[in-house]
């Protein structure tokens, strides 16, 4: 499946927020979000310049190298869905590597699909992926998912000092559209011009704005809740 970038190549391996993981763990999980959200820019980042990348699916065996070979081949499984939904993501240590899976449900011309990907992968000392071997289930069809209501689940986003002139406006929108459709993201952020600039892009992008406030600490609190 063909499909476009929705971002630009960095000019190189920035470290993952570790949001209480571990490195390996935690640029497991970017990845993973960034496949979901069809990121290029972000899938590039996480991946060391020179990844290796052996998969195994239904067609057969493959590989390829280079950073953004191997997000480009990821663009090519997901980039033409409609609607990509998160069901699950686990990132767990795995001895000397890290354990990666994930589920999605995906809508595409010819109805919705589920797959899965388990990923075994390495990282190196830069805090990038060096190494992934994956297996895929392939796109099983599924019946229309049954509308729930939504989970309002939390999600947290640590933004530290970043501001939306150095990232934060990108980064915002990369962790909103990796999580699943009624459930809220929380920004917290040192900026204090993210709320003259966030709550406008939220709401640019179809999202809810549900609360800005002050934390106890004088950080700045933002919670949003996923649109369409």
């Amino acid at each position: 499946m063909a499909g476009e970038s929705r971002g630009s190549v960095d000019a190189g391996p920035q470290p993952a927020p570790t949001n209480g993981m571990d490195v390996p763990r935690a640029v497991a999980d970017r990845l993973a979000r960034a496949i979901a959200a069809r990121e290029f820019a972000e899938m590039v980042s996480a991946l060391a310049r020179d990844a290796h990348f052996r998969y195994l699916i239904p067609p057969g065996p493959g590989q390829t190298e280079g950073a953004a070979e191997v997000a480009a081949k990821f663009l090519e499984w997901f980039g033409d869905a409609d609607e990509l939904r998160i069901e699950s993501i686990l990132a767990e240590p795995l001895a000397d590597r890290t354990s990666l899976r994930y589920r999605f449900l995906l809508h595409e011309k010819d109805g919705w699909k589920a797959v899965e990907q388990q990923q075994y992968v390495d990282v190196d000392e830069d805090g990038t992926i060096s190494t992934i071997d994956l297996l895929c289930t392939g796109f099983r069809p599924i019946e229309e998912p049954v509308a729930t209501a939504p989970s309002n689940r939390m999600h947290r986003f640590d933004a530290g000092t970043l501001g939306c002139a150095d990232g934060l406006a990108q980064e915002f929108r990369r962790r909103v559209l990796a999580i699943p459709v009624g459930d809220v993201l929380l920004v917290e952020t040192s900026d204090p011009a993210a709320k003259e600039d966030l709550p406008p892009l939220a709401r640019m992008m179809g999202h809810t704005v549900r609360t800005v406030e002050p934390s106890d600490d004088g950080r700045l609190l933002i919670t949003v809740e996923r649109g369409r």
